[in-house]
């Protein structure tokens, strides 16, 4: 080997005896696993050919620990099976390192610069065209035979393939690249026929991840993991995609996706973190936190299982319409623990976008232990969504904006259910807003005010524990029942229903402990007919009102045996 060929691909550490020992013990534990397949027996030799060269002194050690990805450029093994130890993809870092060996039918073509690597592409020494080495542009020799191949595992970390953490170079062609390795290690368990529950994991950095292109996975069981707030995901100003992650195959769905534990920041421009579209069962989004202007961090769109857990959300400015979390055109799903801000503080009765969480025309939503805090307009708004189910959903002090239910351009918002709700503010949008709405419950709310429009129907309301001068008002005339299906509808708040024919029907108690009077402000109707007296009819104290069959009051101390059963009230026409 020539000395100028040294010090350009200088093998720096000779492991002794006891290392060569683990190392083999390594390969072979890796091989009995099933992990590697035909894994081969360390104690071979390296030869160097420099970008294809003739030639080259052998490495004088069975296994050579190598710097970096640098000392593959041009060294090619002696035998089929030779080992090499790399400390690390870039030099110096540590990172990115692992066992090599050699197979000399690999196809150079193959190389993809992380597990597969044709000693014959050329890498600059400051890794400036490492997009074009990932790619395999420049091989000298590509149509020869001969890789070094990294043995195969579920968790692929992404300096394997040489991300820059700093944030100052695209880490597009990175990701794709592992993405498209980690493809290929799908496979059905045993016994199952469809896809799931498989796939590796490509596992971010610490650090700042810059990324200029919208990235498509394509195939399913593809899992991305970060360092939770310690991988920040940011565009270097060019972005022009919608997202910077987007799940999504438009011949076929997808199944078995994941994003997990990174924190995005829009960087001032109008980008989703991540878009979940046609995926199957499941698609999950947890421990994902973001700041944005103008997006969403979390999109679900024709996805039918999705989980979304533990994420934190704030837009850049007062006055962005962005949407925290969007959910649409989906089928079953969860949203837990988030804490999601949206900030539209505009004036008016504006009530679409700048939601904390968006959702519309899915058919089962359920959203548990959510807290959101949401600065103007609306921490919740459900349009056309069916069998919303809620549970504990809180609008924090902080928060201006409660819940607004209605119908989308497809569908009314039918069967949804919020139980314990406590959607706290000031002014005019504090309140729940339901409207074009049919069967919906509200259960156990305790704070906010309730709006019913005119387009609802059949809605169930219950503000059992009051809370903070709340009411409910009623502007339908769809005969809208309050009731908290308990036999008591109890309000401190006051009750006020605007409707011509509107109800308020109460099967056991109607408490209104707040009123000292009840004003009404046209006649007000009893139905207390004879038919009625099964359902209560008219107590006064001990007595008995009713009108009988010829329209006359009656009365009786006791309960009457039949309509006449009881004395004629004064002197009736």
């Amino acid at each position: 080997m020539s000395k100028e060929s040294m010090s350009r691909r200088q093998l720096l550490t000779v492991l002794g005896a006891a290392g060569i020992g683990a190392v083999g013990a390594t390969v072979a534990a890796t091989a009995t696993a099933g992990i590697v397949s035909g894994a081969p027996f360390p104690g071979n030799s390296v030869n160097r050919s420099v970008y294809g060269g003739n030639g080259g002194e052998p490495c004088e050690t069975q296994i050579c620990s190598l710097s970096s990805v640098l000392d593959l450029v041009g060294l090619e093994g002696d035998q089929n099976g030779s080992i090499v130890n790399l400390l690390g993809y870039r030099p110096g870092t540590g990172l990115g390192g692992g066992l090599f060996y050699w197979d000399s039918g690999r196809p150079r073509s193959s190389h993809n610069g992380g597990t597969i690597i044709s000693p014959t592409v050329p890498l600059l020494p400051d890794f400036s065209n490492l997009s074009g080495y990932l790619n395999g542009t420049g091989d000298t020799a590509p149509s020869v035979s001969g890789c070094w191949i990294r043995p195969a595992q579920s968790e692929i970390p992404l300096e394997q393939f040489g991300i820059d953490p700093t944030g100052q170079t695209d880490s597009y062609d990175v990701i794709m690249k592992a993405a498209a390795y980690a493809a290929t290690l799908n496979g059905n368990p045993p016994g199952q026929s469809y896809q799931t529950n498989v796939g590796a994991t490509l596992v971010f950095p610490r650090g700042s991840i810059r990324i200029d292109r919208e990235i498509v996975f394509t195939g399913w069981g593809i899992h991305l993991r970060g360092h939770r707030q310690m991988t920040r995901i940011c565009n270097g100003g060019t972005f022009t995609g919608e997202a910077y992650f987007r799940f999504y195959n438009p011949a076929t769905f997808l199944s078995d996706v994941s994003c997990q534990d990174m924190a995005f920041d829009g960087c001032g421009l109008a980008v989703k973190g991540v878009v979940f579209q046609r995926c199957r069962n499941p698609a999950i989004a947890s421990g994902l936190s973001g700041q944005y202007m103008g997006a969403a961090l979390v999109k679900t769109l024709q996805c039918d299982m999705w989980l979304i857990d533990d994420v934190f959300f704030i837009p850049l400015v007062p006055g962005s319409s962005a949407n925290g979390i969007e959910i649409i055109d989906g089928n079953e799903g969860v949203l837990s623990r988030a804490k999601l801000f949206g900030w539209n503080d505009k004036n008016g009765t504006e009530k679409t976008n700048g939601s904390a969480v968006y959702i519309e025309d899915n058919e089962e939503v359920k959203l548990f232990a959510v807290e959101i805090a949401f600065f103007g307009r609306y921490g919740l708004e459900a349009k056309g969504t069916f069998a919303l189910k809620s549970y504990d959903l809180q609008a924090e002090s902080c928060g201006l904006g409660g819940v607004l239910l209605t119908s989308s351009a497809a569908r009314r918002a039918i069967y949804c259910a919020l139980s314990g709700t406590n959607l706290d503010g000031v002014g005019n949008q504090k309140k729940m807003y339901i409207d074009d709405a049919l069967g919906c419950r509200v259960i156990d709310h305790t704070a906010g005010s309730i709006e019913l429009t005119a387009l609802s129907e059949k809605c169930v309301v219950d503000i059992s524990a009051g809370g903070r001068g709340a009411a409910v008002t009623n502007s339908g005339s769809n005969n809208v029942v309050l009731s908290d299906f308990f036999g008591q509808l109890k309000v401190t708040g006051g009750v006020r229903i605007a409707g011509t024919t509107g109800k308020v029907t109460a099967e056991g108690t109607l408490s209104l402990e707040a009123a000292t009077s009840i004003v009404p402000k046209k006649y007000m109707t009893f139905q207390s007919g004879w038919s009625t007296l099964d359902a209560g009819g008219l107590r006064l104290g001990a007595y008995r009102l009713w009108v009988d069959s010829s329209g006359r009051l009656r009365m009786k101390n006791g309960d009457p045996a039949s309509d006449t059963d009881g004395d004629i009230v004064g002197a009736q026409s």
